[in-house]
C-alpha cells in the first residue's frame, strides 16, 4: 500500500468516527421553558443556589434568566459585555507568523478554516452565546458535522441552554442531564469528541458549579426588584388617600365588614355609604417628605453599580455618575477593555482547542499545523490623522525613519500576501537600478532652454 493510500486510509476512519447529526436532541417548548414566578423570599432563593452547589444548575440558570428579563440594567452589561466580544475582529495565525509575513507553512490549512467561519452564518452568534459562560459559568454549543466532498465541515453550530448541563455529583464532571434524564448524565467530552465547543471560563476562582457571576448578579437583580416593588407601591400609595374607620362598640359585624369595604372601594369610586355605627376619616398624604422615596432610589442605584463593576470592572461606561469627567470615564473604560481582551484570549483558545482543531485534523491530518483564532483587541489609529502625521514626519523636513510594519500594526491594516492585488500605486525602486551617486550636474536639456536665467547671469 502506498504512502497516498496510507493517508487516504486514515482520513476515512478518522472520519468515519466523528458522529453526524445531533448528539443532544431539541427540547418541547414545556421543557426549554421554565419559569421561578414571583413572590420569591430570600429561603427560597437560597434553596435553589444549595441545589446549584450539589451540581444541579437548573433551576439557578432559570432564576437568572428571569433576572435579566425584568431588569434592564443586568440586560444592559451583559449585552455589553457579549458585544463586545462579538464585533471583534478576529484572524488566524500559525507559528512562524510575523507581523510582516505570514508563515508558508500551514497555508492549506489557514484558507480552508477561515472560509468555514466567516461564511457560517451562526459563527458571530455563537461568540456570544459562549461570551454568556462569564455569567452562567458554562456554555456550550455542538458542531453539526457534514460532508462536503471529501470534506468535513460545520454544517450548523447548535447553541444550547445552559440549564441542559449539570455537574455530577459523584466526580464533578460536567455532564449533559435534562430533568428526566438519570443523575449521571452524559460526560459529552467523553461519549462525544469533536463535537462540543465548551467554555468554563476561570470568574472566581471557586469550584465549576459555582463560578461564574451569576450567583452575585442574581442577588443584586432580586435587591433592586424587591426596592423597586416597594418603590411603586409606595408611589401608588402617594396619590391616594389614607383612610380610617372607626366602629362603636355596639357595632354588628355585618357592620364592621360593610365599613372595611367602603375603605377599599373609596379611593376608586369616590362614594361611600355606611350607617351610623361605623365612622370614615380620609386623609391625603402631606407634601414634602421625600426621604423614603430617595431611599429606595439609592438602593437601586447602588445596586446597579455593584452589578457594573461585578461584570465591566467600572461604573463610568454604563451611568455618568455624579461627576461627568470624560478623563475619568475614559480610564473606566480602559478597565473594561481589560477585561474584554482577556477573556478574548480564552475564548479565541477553546474556539481553536475545540473547533480549528478537529476541522484541520480531520482534514488534514494529525500532523498538520493549526493556525490559532486570535482577537484583534488593538483599537486602531484615526487613520486621516495617522498618514498626516506620517507625511509630515517621514518627510523632506523632518525625515524621520518610520518602520512599515509598526504603521500597519497601528491602522489595523494587515500586511498584504504573496499575489495579492494591491491599491493605489506602488513604486519599487529597485526596479530602476541603483540610482547615480555622483555628484555632477545633468546635462543641459532642450527644455532646459525656456528656463529663466539665473540671478549671476542677471
Amino acid at each position: 500500500m502506498g504512502i497516498l493510500d496510507t493517508v487516504r486510509g486514515f482520513f476515512s476512519r478518522a472520519q468515519s468516527n466523528v458522529p453526524m447529526g445531533a448528539a443532544i436532541p431539541d427540547q418541547s417548548q414545556w421543557e426549554a421553558v421554565r419559569r421561578i414566578g414571583g413572590g420569591l423570599t430570600p429561603a427560597q432563593v437560597t434553596a435553589i443556589i444549595r441545589s446549584a452547589d450539589g451540581g444541579d444548575m437548573a433551576r439557578l440558570v432559570d432564576l437568572a434568566n428571569e433576572m435579566r428579563q425584568k431588569d434592564g440594567h443586568l440586560q444592559c452589561v451583559l449585552q455589553t459585555l457579549e458585544t463586545s466580544i462579538e464585533c471583534l475582529q478576529w484572524e488566524l495565525v500559525l507559528p512562524g507568523d510575523t507581523k510582516k509575513k505570514k508563515s508558508r507553512r500551514g497555508g492549506p490549512q489557514r484558507k480552508f478554516v477561515e472560509e468555514q467561519l466567516r461564511s457560517h452564518r451562526t459563527f458571530k452568534r455563537m461568540l456570544a452565546h459562549l461570551t454568556g459562560s462569564r455569567f452562567y459559568g458554562h456554555a456550550v454549543a455542538e458542531i453539526d458535522w457534514q460532508r462536503d466532498g471529501s470534506k468535513l465541515i460545520p454544517r450548523d453550530l447548535k447553541l444550547h441552554a445552559p440549564r441542559r448541563f449539570a455537574y455530577r455529583g459523584s466526580d464533578g464532571r460536567f455532564v449533559w442531564r435534562d430533568e428526566s434524564m438519570s443523575q449521571d448524565g452524559v460526560d459529552i467530552r467523553a461519549v462525544y469528541p469533536d463535537k462540543f465547543i465548551i467554555a468554563q471560563p476561570r470568574v472566581n476562582g471557586d469550584v465549576p458549579c459555582r463560578e461564574g457571576l451569576v450567583r452575585v448578579l442574581m442577588w443584586l437583580a432580586l435587591f433592586r426588584n424587591w426596592s423597586l416593588t416597594d418603590w411603586l407601591q409606595l408611589a401608588e400609595m402617594s396619590w391616594k388617600p389614607y383612610r380610617r374607620g372607626v366602629y362603636k362598640k355596639d357595632a354588628s359585624k355585618e357592620d364592621i365588614a360593610n365599613l372595611r369595604n367602603v375603605l377599599a372601594g373609596i379611593t376608586t369610586s369616590g362614594v361611600a355609604v355606611y350607617s351610623e355605627t361605623v365612622e370614615v376619616i380620609v386623609e391625603f398624604a402631606k407634601k414634602g417628605g421625600a426621604g423614603e422615596s430617595s431611599s429606595h432610589s439609592a438602593l437601586l442605584a447602588f445596586c446597579a453599580a455593584e452589578m457594573s463593576k461585578a461584570t465591566l470592572g467600572q461604573t463610568l461606561s454604563t451611568e455618568q455618575g455624579r461627576v461627568g469627567s470624560q478623563a475619568l470615564g475614559n480610564v473606566h473604560n480602559e478597565v473594561r477593555k481589560d477585561i474584554r481582551n482577556a477573556f478574548a484570549e480564552y475564548l479565541g483558545d477553546v474556539i481553536t482547542r475545540d473547533l480549528i482543531e478537529p476541522m484541520v485534523r480531520l482534514n488534514f491530518g494529525p500532523t498538520a499545523p493549526v493556525p490559532r483564532l486570535q482577537f484583534i483587541t488593538k483599537d486602531v489609529a484615526d487613520m486621516k490623522a495617522m498618514a498626516e502625521a506620517i507625511q509630515i514626519l517621514a518627510g523632506p523636513i523632518v525625515k524621520m525613519k518610520i518602520g512599515a510594519d509598526w504603521a500597519h500594526d497601528e491602522m489595523g491594516i494587515p500586511e498584504p500576501s504573496d499575489g495579492d492585488e494591491l491599491l493605489g500605486v506602488y513604486v519599487d525602486d529597485s526596479a530602476f537600478g541603483e540610482k547615480p551617486t555622483n555628484d555632477t550636474e545633468p546635462t543641459p536639456t532642450d527644455d532646459d532652454a525656456d528656463e529663466p536665467a539665473n540671478d549671476e547671469a542677471a
